[in-house]
């Protein structure tokens, strides 16, 4: 060896001195920054063969600047991310919902429908009073406006669901062009056996966001270019990445309205796209299975009070001693279009408070329905077969749904059952039947009918205000294998509300536990691959003396070499 091997070895020493402080300044610059991860500069003794004295040191080598990060910890933190990410939706809908029904609380529905009740209890005391009546009529169109709110809050937040949904597939398809770009990227640097630090920390940034949306598996090459599958599905490849898109479909409500739900697929295959973890699968959930099951709850509630009240009071008598009358509209489907009948809400005086004696069979009532009789609107009694007695309180205490009209033509003995709204229309609170087309003229026709005998006991009954009141405390819900109601409606809606609230609590139980394990698996990392600012100042001073060393050695040399040759000349 030497003086210009000597000068080698301390220009070596500077360089790999002044790449140290380069990257423990990198460090320190970035400590502060999410997701970087800390740089270590990897270097070996260098040294070369001689004759005569074997292996002799020729300086530093610089290996590499790698990154302190554990891969195993990033799946972990992958996996458990996903989980959070359904678990968000869940919870945030869930409370989204518990909000909706603000139960306990003076403006619940329960608070509405114990008023609704109230508002009979006080008409039973004042049966024939107007003003009692139309407290009955406005409190019920106060629970029926809660109802509407409460359906059409529960399908607006359907509808936000589905326009995550929209927004979250369209952060899928940037981040996975952006994780496939950084792929190229990687895959440049790397196929030298260089490292692309910084590329890295970008891309698993990506892919725990990625995470966060849709379930992802990833496979890396040996160029450092992953695949990232989902639900066995490719998302990113070494050669490209894969949309997904928006497919919409309309659909009709029972209620009649149009409604319309979201789904994913592939663009370039059209193959449908299920993620099974993330924010996505998440909102499908939420969508598809958590907010139907509460909108069918509360379907259930309207549905049940419709049917329970109608029944009732079409069995009652109103103010001018009718009968047959319903309270609510019964075409009504549940909650987002219950509504008060037609009859209630033109005239108090039809809400039914009175209530009539037995129910009675009457005996077929034959009339001809010829060419005079199309368009008309004979009574019942006005035909052949009269009914003994009861007269005309037979004729308008007809009991809905009982008539049954069948046909007979006189000359062939042709029979026909008709259909009510189609050939004939029933007033059951007048007792009066009209034919509504010509189709059936010159033929015979029975009609069977139930009445209710006894009629009208004046304004003063208040019997079956009370029965309607009383169907709060009523078992009306729920009903067992033999099909006999076994809840009230107060009960299974406290159920209802108890429900929501374990789903709420369960929900937010399990992302509080994933959210746990993700921050402790990120502190792990964060042990391996965080910036200590204590040891890079360490690193720093280490560098800069080694650097002064280095530094004194080039002078040393550079001095010995310019003293030998002066001696030269």
């Amino acid at each position: 060896m030497g003086l210009f091997s000597t000068l080698s070895i301390g220009t070596r020493g500077l360089f790999a001195a002044q790449l140290g402080m380069d990257v423990a300044g990198q460090n320190v610059s970035n400590a502060d920054v999410a997701g970087y991860s800390r740089k270590r500069l990897n270097m070996t003794a260098d040294y070369r063969a001689d004759g005569q004295y074997g292996q002799m040191g020729f300086g530093v080598d610089v290996i590499n600047i790698d990154r302190m990060r554990d891969k195993m910890i990033d799946q972990q933190i992958q996996r458990q991310n996903q989980q959070v990410g359904s678990y968000q939706e869940y919870d945030y809908t869930l409370q989204q919902i518990e909000n909706i029904f603000n139960e306990p609380g003076s403006t619940g529905l329960a608070s509405f429908v114990d008023k609704f009740f109230d508002s009979w209890q006080n008409l039973a005391n004042n049966p024939a009073d107007i003003s009692a009546r139309t407290m009955v009529k406005t409190s019920a169109d106060i629970m029926v406006d809660v109802f509407h709110n409460l359906s059409g809050e529960l399908s607006n937040l359907k509808a936000a669901t589905n326009e995550k949904l929209r927004a979250n597939a369209d952060s899928v398809n940037e981040l996975t062009k952006e994780i496939f770009n950084l792929n190229i990227e990687i895959g440049s640097v790397e196929i030298n056996n260089q490292k692309a630090n910084d590329s890295r920390d970008k891309r698993d940034g990506l892919l725990k966001e990625l995470s966060s949306l849709v379930d992802i598996d990833t496979q890396e090459n040996s160029q450092g270019q992953i695949s990232v599958t989902s639900n066995g599905n490719l998302l990113v490849s070494p050669v490209g990445s894969r949309d997904i898109e928006i497919t919409t479909t309309t659909f009709t409500m029972p209620d009649g309205t149009q409604a319309s739900n979201i789904g994913l697929r592939f663009k370039d295959s059209q193959k449908n796209y299920n993620p099974t973890s993330g924010a996505i699968n998440g909102l499908f959930g939420c969508r598809d299975t958590i907010i139907p099951e509460y909108e069918e709850k509360l379907n259930t509630i309207a549905k049940a009070l419709m049917t329970s009240v109608n029944n009732l009071h079409q069995r009652g008598y109103n103010l001018m001693g009718y009968t047959g009358l319903d309270f609510f509209n019964p075409n009504a489907t549940g909650a987002s279009d219950i509504a008060l009948s037609e009859s209630i809400s033109s005239d108090v005086q039809n809400i039914s408070a009175a209530t009539g004696n037995q129910a009675y069979a009457a005996p077929a009532n034959v009339f001809g329905a010829g060419a005079l009789n199309f368009g008309v609107a004979p009574t019942f009694l006005s035909k052949t077969n009269v009914l003994p007695a009861a007269g005309a309180d037979v004729a308008r205490n007809v009991i809905k749904n009982s008539v049954r009209m069948v046909g007979t033509q006189p000359l062939t003995g042709l029979t026909a059952t008709l259909v009510e709204n189609v050939d004939y229309r029933i007033d059951y609170a007048h007792g009066t039947v009209q034919m509504l087309h010509a189709g059936y003229d010159g033929w015979q026709m029975n009609v069977d009918f139930q009445y209710r005998s006894g009629g009208f006991k004046g304004p003063g009954d208040n019997t079956n205000a009370v029965a309607i009141a009383q169907l709060r405390q009523g078992l009306t819900m729920q009903p067992d294998a033999l099909g006999n109601p076994t809840n009230t409606y107060v009960q299974y809606y406290s159920a209802f509300i108890g429900h929501l609230g374990l789903a709420r609590q369960e929900a937010t139980s399990n992302l509080e536990t994933r959210t746990f394990l993700v921050n402790q698996y990120e502190k792990h990392q964060d042990s391996i691959s965080g910036v200590s600012i204590d040891e890079e100042m360490a690193d720093i001073i280490k560098f800069q003396h080694s650097y002064q060393a280095a530094a004194r050695v080039i002078s040393t040399a550079s001095q010995m070499l310019d003293y030998l040759l002066n001696m030269a000349s």
